[in-house]
Order: structure tokens, then C-alpha cells, then sequence
């Protein structure tokens, strides 16, 4: 895995305006973290958060990799356990995480942005404490797990757009973003889980609130250093984001790593439920 920075002229200029609540929260995290991850569902603008902060890290001079769960998972998917309707095999999200887990300690780079969708145990193995190498730097505070939440109106609007980069796309890795009915079904899962730990009101009405998303992720994250981050009003989008997280070198096992984790958690099944820490 390449640790080497990018070149700062391939990105775009920053959208968030100078002074606003993203713009100074993110810049804090240029400074304050080194690793930092955006903890959410599909559809909540963790790509182009992850983006505007790769980009005011160069501007600091820090050299960037990222995490995100599209580009992880691939080493691990095999005829065995394919992408079936947008949905992963539960085993190959059980391996990423552990392959990920294990890997945090070796990670020589500077500072390393990822997503965590954690709902389904998506790489939720970072949120569980355990005894090994990688708990003290995921208890440390230069560890930071943000959470976007978007209002009602921002949410509404970006799943609308999905829908149009599904059907046409402007760069090859919108096709792997999850359509609008894996979206709405992932906010159902969420809603249930919310019921399950008393953290959203009866009945469920399946419409999203900021308010039962924001209180099951910090629930998921309450042994790390976890924190909310609004998002009030909706950005200004400049082309495909993924054309400029592209040009940033990727945390990524290799097929070797992939095979051997796989093999490990084919061995040792898993009794837990995937949100128990």
C-alpha cells in the first residue's frame, strides 16, 4: 500500500465558505487528529466531507490516506461471496473489519480520513473495545469519529440526487454507490435498531429523523471519541467527487491478506449480534 501524498493542484477548491461550522470544525481536525472517520449511512455527504478535509489537509501539508468502504471491501469479495443487489456477504464484511483492525497498528502515514458505515457491522470491529494493538490508538483522542447528520430537508435532497448519479453516473464509482432503495432499507435497519436499544420513539414511520440517527451512532460509538456534526445546508457539488478522491492513495488489503483473513473468520463464527460492543 502506497503511503505517498498527492499532488494538492489535482483538487478542487474548498465549498465550504471560511467561518462556517463544517469549514472551522473540519479545519480543527486538520490539526487535532490523525485519523479521522466519518461514521454514517450511505447518503449523507461522508464523500465530499472526506474530500473538503483531504483538501485542507494538503493545504496544511499533511500527506493523506483514505478508508472508504467500497474500495476496502473488493479484495475480499470472491465467487464464493459476490456484491449480491447492492448488499455484501456477511463474512466479507467480517473480514474487512478484522483485516482493518489488525492493520490500524502497522499504518505508518500521516493522516488517515475513512468512512465507517457501521450499520450491518460494517467495519464496526473499530467501535468494539478489545485488548490488542489497535485499542490505544482508537481510545486516543487524535482518533476522531464524526457523525454528519444532515437535516431532514439536506437528506431529501441528497437522496434525490443519488438517484440521478445511479442512473447517470459521471464517474465509474457512482455506480457502486448504494441506490435509493438500499438507502431507505439501510434507515429501516437503523430505525429497528433503534427500537431494540430504547432510542427512538413508537411507532416506527420509517421517515428519517436527525435526531434517532444522531443518538444510534453515538451509541455505537460511545467508547470512542465520537461527536455530531450537523449539516444544515446543502453543498455545492463540483462534478464527481470521486474523480478527486481518485488521485489519493487507498488503505487496501492485498488478494494474499484478503484470502488469509477470509479463511480465519470462515473458522470462527461469530455469535454476537453485529451491534454488541
Amino acid at each position: 500500500m502506497t503511503r505517498a501524498g498527492f499532488a494538492r493542484r489535482k483538487m478542487p477548491d474548498s465549498i465550504l465558505p471560511p467561518g462556517s461550522p463544517l469549514h472551522s470544525r473540519l479545519l480543527e481536525l486538520t490539526a487535532e487528529a490523525d485519523r479521522v472517520f466519518f461514521a454514517g449511512l450511505p447518503g449523507v455527504g461522508k464523500s465530499l466531507l472526506l474530500q473538503q478535509l483531504a483538501l485542507m489537509a494538503a493545504d496544511a501539508g499533511r500527506a493523506v490516506t483514505l478508508l472508504q468502504w467500497d474500495v476496502l471491501r473488493q479484495p475480499f469479495e470472491t465467487p464464493r461471496y459476490p456484491l449480491q443487489d447492492g448488499a455484501t456477504h456477511p463474512l466479507v464484511i467480517r473480514a474487512a473489519g478484522n483485516w482493518l483492525r489488525s492493520e490500524l497498528p502497522k499504518f505508518a502515514g500521516d493522516l488517515l480520513i475513512g468512512e465507517l458505515p457501521l450499520i450491518g457491522g460494517r467495519l464496526i470491529e473499530l467501535a468494539r473495545p478489545l485488548d490488542d494493538a489497535a485499542e490505544p490508538l482508537l481510545r486516543d483522542a487524535r482518533s476522531q469519529f464524526v457523525v454528519p447528520v444532515p437535516s431532514r430537508e439536506v437528506r431529501a435532497v441528497i437522496e434525490a440526487r443519488r438517484a440521478q448519479t445511479i442512473a447517470a453516473p459521471q464517474h465509474a464509482s457512482e455506480a457502486d454507490d448504494a441506490p435509493p432503495n438500499i438507502l431507505r432499507a439501510l434507515w429501516r435497519d437503523l430505525q429497528t435498531l433503534a427500537q431494540t436499544l430504547d432510542l427512538a420513539e413508537q411507532p416506527l414511520d420509517h421517515a428519517y429523523s436527525p435526531e434517532t440517527y444522531a443518538a444510534v451512532y453515538l451509541h455505537l460509538l460511545r467508547c470512542r471519541h465520537a461527536s455530531i456534526l450537523p449539516v444544515e445546508a446543502l453543498l455545492p457539488t463540483r462534478g464527481s467527487v470521486y474523480a478527486h478522491l481518485a488521485d489519493l492513495p487507498q488503505l487496501r488489503a492485498t488478494p494474499d491478506e484478503a484470502q488469509a483473513v477470509l479463511r480465519q473468520v470462515e473458522s470462527s463464527p461469530d455469535a454476537r449480534a453485529w451491534w454488541e460492543l
